[in-house]
């Protein structure tokens, strides 16, 4: 994992010059905020993004951002953008979400990249979690097919979350509350691709059940803590360009901040990667107070107790979930650890995540039976 603070240092006077007149250049009329009471019904009223000339562009007033390792969606890309008001900043917290004031909107719009080279109707691809198909602001749609935009709104009240589908002519997305089901032909088979349902949201959104209250999932430091790169081709530090921009108060020193590693970079160990993508896929739910703490499984990057992250730990329920397996991981063996017979399954009831997925991500699968197999030990 390069170090941040090496990286940052190298920036030339001039690179920051160029950083600070991208982003006190955005001048547009900006995004629009409405209340609880107000929901337009079409996602092109609130100005994050729009449809123009067969180009999905971005408002100059938004923030794109990206994740060091993304939730894995049915091998759909995500743009995922952030809006605050004027004069609002997020607060800095080091292993929490960032604190945002009331006013912010978060959006994540879930696309496929197209096959265009065939005679028959494009079909749609498999895409690498850590790719885009964005250019400078935009997205050229007869290469991506748009599913669905989520947002998640931060009223007086707390934050509220508010799914979008996008029609077939790609032209707008309209606010569906109860959610969808879209057959999709991807590469070599068809599949249901579900769009939550409102409610459906808060079962990765409340991340403690004692309060009940949604809460963003991405926009904390170890996951934007990763090098992006801005229009003038620099890479430069993510969580500087929140700063730079006003949007982030109290970001500690470099060395100070939290980093997950990239789930498909080879140059992390096997373990900083497998715990990289169990934190985002499941870490929401298995930490103190999710909705998966009863399961004595907490799969959040700040653990560091081995029975709890699942060795020889056995399930609190055995059931059809365990597939018969007596442990969560039984080191050494993935074939016989109930964490990977979940990972691998598409069946209701059995899979895990529980929701936001119908497809098996045979790569972090592999991944993650990798890490149980380099694993030692023997359980009693």
């Amino acid at each position: 994992m390069p170090r941040w603070s090496a990286i940052a240092a190298r920036l030339t006077a001039g690179a920051t010059l160029v950083l600070s007149g991208i982003l006190s250049s955005c001048q547009d009329s900006g995004p629009r905020f409405f209340d609880s009471s107000n929901y337009p019904e079409q996602l092109s009223e609130w100005q994050l993004l729009q449809v123009r000339s067969g180009q999905l562009e971005l408002s100059d007033a938004v923030l794109p951002y990206e994740l060091a390792t993304p939730l894995f969606s049915d091998y759909a890309l995500k743009l995922r953008t952030v809006w605050l008001p004027d004069g609002g900043s997020a607060r800095y917290r080091d292993n929490e979400p960032f604190d945002f004031p009331v006013g912010t909107v978060i959006s994540k719009t879930f696309y496929y990249p197209m096959d265009t080279t065939t005679t028959d109707e494009p079909r749609l691809l498999k895409a690498s979690a850590n790719t885009s198909l964005m250019n400078s602001g935009s997205l050229a749609l007869d290469a991506a097919r748009l599913i669905e935009t989520r947002l998640l709104v931060h009223q007086p009240g707390g934050w509220e979350a508010l799914p979008y589908v996008w029609n077939e002519t790609q032209t707008d997305a309209t606010l569906q509350i109860t959610g969808d089901i879209q057959r999709l032909q991807l590469e070599d088979s068809t599949f249901a691709y579900v769009v939550p349902n409102r409610n459906e949201c808060a079962s990765c959104h409340v991340t403690d059940q004692n309060k009940g209250d949604l809460s963003p999932i991405g926009p904390a430091a170890r996951h934007l803590n990763r090098l992006v790169t801005h229009t003038d081709g620099e890479q430069v530090p993510q969580l500087d360009v929140w700063q730079q921009r006003g949007w982030l108060s109290g970001l500690p020193t470099t060395e100070r901040i939290p980093v997950n590693s990239s789930w498909d970079n080879t140059g992390n160990t096997t373990e900083q990667r497998a715990r990289a993508y169990l934190d985002i896929n499941c870490g929401h739910c298995h930490q103190p107070g999710g909705s998966g703490d009863t399961s004595g499984l907490f799969l959040h990057a700040a653990e560091t107790s081995a029975m709890r992250l699942g060795v020889c730990k056995p399930p609190v329920a055995a059931g059809r979930g365990a597939g018969g397996h007596r442990f969560s991981i039984l080191p050494g063996h993935p074939e016989q650890s109930i964490l990977s017979y979940r990972i691998q399954s598409s069946e209701t009831g059995v899979l895990m995540p529980e929701l936001g997925r119908s497809l098996v991500h045979e790569e972090g699968l592999a991944l993650v039976n990798s890490w149980i197999a380099d694993q030692t030990g023997a359980c009693n």
